[in-house]
């Protein structure tokens, strides 16, 4: 008889020691699933902000482009004007001469 109230009392040993494992594996699971979710949080956060980032980026060579085509168009119109006053002076030394 003794012999098998040892042997319930080492089973009844393991089964409090498989549920203190259990337990402890649920709270690390349940830890685990809030750091999963917390991360899943910043990632999506984080692609939010390289969307934001990739459209800035866009609008800008958009702007880029237009200033340079701006840009060539004040460069075209000054050398016009430069060489109407060229003419001009050419024009005014010929008659002064």
């Amino acid at each position: 008889m003794d012999v098998v109230l040892a042997r319930l009392q080492e089973l009844d040993a393991k089964v409090r020691e498989t549920l203190a494992e259990l337990t402890q594996s649920r709270g690390e699971r349940e830890t685990l699933l809030a750091k999963v979710t917390t991360l899943q949080n910043d990632l999506r956060s984080r692609e939010q902000e390289v969307a934001a980032l990739r459209a800035e980026r866009e609008r800008e060579t958009v702007e880029v482009t237009r200033l340079r085509a701006e840009r060539e168009e004040v460069r075209a119109k000054v050398e016009g004007m430069l060489t109407e006053i060229a003419r001009l002076e050419a024009a005014v030394q010929g008659a002064g001469t």
